[in-house]
């Protein structure tokens, strides 16, 4: 399927076409507010926040964008895809995973604890199956369900459980490449498959040649705030950035991480996503912002990071990664293929559609791949 290619992000159709199926269906899956946010903040970057309030997880979630239609698209279906985790369309069954013949460890999850007693523990499983197809594989329900209400509370936690791997899109295989891309990342961000040696490769921000790109940067320059973009060369392949911004105005360290096989898209989505993320605390909406929560630096001090003008050419950071795609189904094939070769393990999906003809969620399991815990909805 041939790509619409659109500032910081490529879809499988435009983003009116989305938001007219999505529209009509806001109050089926309990989005009852959606706000633009963006003018709280002086950046300007477009966030726009879904208000949900029989949430079992978050009853607000944001979303950015180049222009106010994809950020409004973002925060939508952000809360579409808790909706269905809080429900999963599945039917769990109970089994130890000794039992089931797993072609991965449980070992290769992110368990709680390693103790030999795991495969004899009786778990919740439901069927899913490899991205590209293949026969039917378990996966941990608590990897796949997610909900802060009834059994969570009394039920044993096996599993460091997150929002890793809920994605949507306009298509089945459009939301394969969204989980797996924040899959990638975060397991790029926990620091897994490195040998402790800091590969970090700090950009020089005036490097960029991508029209976007430089937008989004001079709207954090006129607005006075420090950037640093950091890129993260990793057993992937697969472009991974993380932005850091501060300005007196707000003198918090805020952040934002991306990935794609576009390294430009990757860049943007982390910009865009600290933005977001400076707006999350100064809108104070989220449920996940910890109580009491201070400006933790003096407006006169200074951010404790290096901003513009250092660092290597964005260009020679990205050089040998990713690549360009016309077509979804082989760049999620190509995706696929680096992940099964880096870990020797294929990736999972449960597919959590409700009106799959519309538009489609899944939960993208990939063992062998790891995450941090900190705010695991975002």
């Amino acid at each position: 399927m041939a790509k619409v290619r659109l500032p910081g992000t490529h879809r499988a159709v435009g983003p009116d076409t989305t938001w007219s199926r999505l529209r009509p269906h806001l109050s089926r899956y309990g989005i009852t507010r959606i706000a633009d946010v963006t003018r709280l903040d002086n950046i300007g970057i477009p966030v726009v926040l879904a208000v949900r309030p029989a949430s079992e997880t978050l009853a607000v979630s944001q979303g950015k964008g180049s222009s106010k239609i994809l950020a409004k698209l973002s925060a939508v279906m952000e809360s579409i895809e808790l909706w269905h985790a809080e429900r999963p369309p599945l039917e769990p069954f109970a089994a130890p995973a000794g039992n089931l013949g797993l072609p991965y460890a449980l070992t290769d999850l992110n368990l709680r604890t390693m103790g030999t007693w795991a495969d004899k523990f009786l778990l919740s499983w439901v069927w899913t199956r490899p991205v590209l197809g293949g026969d039917p594989v378990p996966a941990p329900w608590d990897l796949v369900q997610l909900s802060y209400s009834g059994s969570h509370f009394t039920r044993p936690k096996v599993f460091h459980t997150s929002s890793t791997g809920l994605a949507s899109g306009n298509t089945f295989t459009e939301a394969c490449l969204h989980g797996l891309y924040e899959a990638i990342e975060r397991d790029v961000l926990a620091g897994r498959g490195h040998d402790g040696d800091d590969s970090r490769l700090l950009i020089d921000p005036t490097t960029i040649r991508d029209e976007h790109l430089i937008s989004l940067l001079d709207r954090l320059d006129r607005a006075g705030v420090d950037v640093q973009i950091v890129c993260h060369p990793n057993r992937f392949g697969v472009p991974t950035f993380t932005v850091l911004i501060w300005s007196p105005l707000f003198p918090v360290i805020c952040a934002g991480s991306g990935t794609h096989m576009d390294a430009n898209v990757a860049l943007s989505r982390a910009v865009t996503e600290a933005a977001q993320s400076r707006l999350t605390e100064i809108s104070s909406t989220r449920d996940d912002i910890p109580s009491g929560f201070e400006l933790s630096r003096d407006a006169a001090a200074a951010p404790g990071f290096r901003p513009h003008g250092e660092g290597i050419d964005f260009a020679d950071a990205v050089r040998g990664q990713g690549g360009d795609f016309n077509d979804m189904e082989w760049e999620l094939k190509t995706v696929v293929g680096r992940v099964t070769d880096a870990v020797g393990l294929e990736p999972l999906v449960a597919d959590l559609s409700t009106q799959p003809d519309l538009f489609s969620v899944v939960r993208v399991v990939c063992p062998g791949l790891a995450y941090t815990e900190g705010r695991t909805l975002t």
